[in-house]
């Protein structure tokens, strides 16, 4: 919405001005403003946090709270956001649900993400590319995968960190479970 509506301005200035009218300016104007704010209250409006505390991953967002047994985590890598939004196009595309239950279904994958992956944009998908090609956006999302086929998309601060973590700390339940001792044996 930054680059859109200054651009939409301009060519409205141009238009409208060399036509000799000014209240579709001021609309046009009052338009790009309320969209830009809906951008910017939906965009820096959530915070997530993740904490790993013994063998359980805890994670915040919007007065939820999310604890995850480290038993129940497949993996967790390192995404970015097209390959973020490829994955769960695929997860839904497989499924036969309604448009409610879609919905539902991406809500609770991106539930504890806080940064806008493009599936639901006000852009119309013209800030996508932009956002991708951001170096800042390389990897900067972590896919949680779990066993029982429900994942979730993660927005840490410092994401190889808890990739790390998560995925020696699971490595490690699973050589001490019992059931891996006993085939061990």
């Amino acid at each position: 919405m930054a680059w859109i509506v200054p651009v939409l301005l301009l060519v409205g200035v141009l238009v409208f001005a060399a036509k000799g009218l000014s209240a579709p300016l001021f609309v046009l104007g009052g338009l790009g403003l309320l969209g830009v704010a809906v951008a910017l209250i939906r965009d820096m409006g959530r915070r997530c946090v993740y904490q790993l505390i013994d063998d359980r991953l805890v994670m915040q967002a919007d007065g939820e709270r999310l604890e995850v047994d480290l038993d129940d985590v497949v993996d967790a890598s390192l995404v970015d956001r097209a390959a973020a939004r490829e994955y769960i196009r695929n997860k839904l595309g497989k499924e036969a649900l309604g448009r409610r239950a879609m919905r539902k279904r991406l809500a609770r994958y991106v539930k504890f993400c806080s940064v806008d992956i493009g599936l639901t944009t006000l852009t119309l998908g013209m800030g996508r590319s932009m956002i991708d090609r951001m170096p800042d956006a390389r990897n900067d999302l972590v896919l949680l995968r779990m066993r029982d086929t429900e994942d979730f998309l993660l927005s840490p601060q410092y994401n190889q960190d808890l990739v790390a973590s998560i995925n020696r700390l699971a490595l490690q339940r699973r050589k001490n479970s019992p059931i891996s001792r006993a085939a061990g044996s």
